[in-house]
């Protein structure tokens, strides 16, 4: 797929924000969804038409019929810097306030699954300050759906996906724990079935086998788990992949209108920026 400008992409897709879908505003619950595939509702697009200025960004649309239609963005790690960020605000973390305060973003997506009181479900790093600790804890939910996972960002400009259970802290710079682990070492979630009728929107992370490209993605149609991973594994030729979040998901990109009326609040977010 060659390289796109986003006023291109803006005229085929619903571009890239999950919650454009049209239909009434989800509420913004803690551990959503609270089952491995509860269905969502998204919400109404917004009414702004201002563009952020234009960042040239590989943004491609993978449309798998049957199987879900899905937005990517590649972020060569040579290109881009990829950065997590919690800014603590009690309020949560509000996209256009957060794309306002930070000039030359040029992709934003909020960084998984979060408690009611708007903090991290669990390890969160922010340029080497561990901000969260590693939440190896059983519960329901997505979170807690064994194997979850760390999204990480080295010391030497490498990424990766782990398990969370052999997560090492020393030298990595960024980092966010969610879960359930879509893609480990090339093996789909043992949870996930083929097929499967539970479907939502979907947000994920993957980074490539050499650990020097990020994928960021949301579906654009409702998908189940094992569609989702399976786009990754076999369309991006990803081994490791993370779940972010569901229906209040937002994956926002530079020369889009401005992300959609569900803003959020969220909690932590990935933010990239070109080098």
């Amino acid at each position: 797929m060659p390289r796109l400008a986003l006023a291109g992409i803006a005229a085929t897709a619903v571009l890239l924000a999950g919650c454009s879908w049209g239909g009434s505003q989800p509420s913004a619950s803690a551990t959503s969804p609270a089952t491995p595939e509860a269905s969502v509702t998204a919400a109404s697009p917004s009414a702004s038409s201002t563009p952020a200025p234009s960042i040239d960004t590989d943004v491609r649309v993978i449309d798998l019929g049957e199987h879900g239609s899905y937005g990517v963005v590649t972020l060569p790690l040579d290109a881009w810097d990829v950065r997590v960020d919690w800014p603590q605000d009690p309020d949560g973390t509000d996209l256009a306030e957060y794309i306002a305060s930070h000039p030359g973003i040029g992709a934003l997506t909020n960084a998984g699954i979060f408690s009611e009181n708007l903090r991290p479900g669990g390890l969160l790093v922010a340029d080497g300050e561990q901000l969260r600790e590693l939440n190896l804890s059983d519960g329901a939910g997505n979170f807690h759906l064994k194997p979850n996972a760390v999204f990480e960002i080295r010391d030497d400009g490498s990424a990766a996906v782990v398990d969370s259970t052999e997560y090492a802290p020393g030298g990595v710079s960024q980092a966010t724990q969610s879960g359930p682990a879509l893609i480990l070492d090339g093996e789909i979630h043992p949870e996930f079935r083929e097929g499967s009728a539970n479907t939502a929107i979907r947000s994920g992370v993957g980074v490539s086998p050499d650990g020097r490209t990020v994928y960021l993605a949301i579906t654009r149609t409702y998908v189940n788990l094992w569609d989702f991973a399976a786009m990754f594994r076999d369309q991006l030729g990803v081994e490791d992949a993370l779940y972010l979040d569901g229906q209040i998901s937002q994956l926002w990109v530079s020369g889009n209108t401005e992300p959609s009326s569900f803003l959020g609040p969220y909690a932590g977010v990935i933010a990239a920026y070109p080098r």
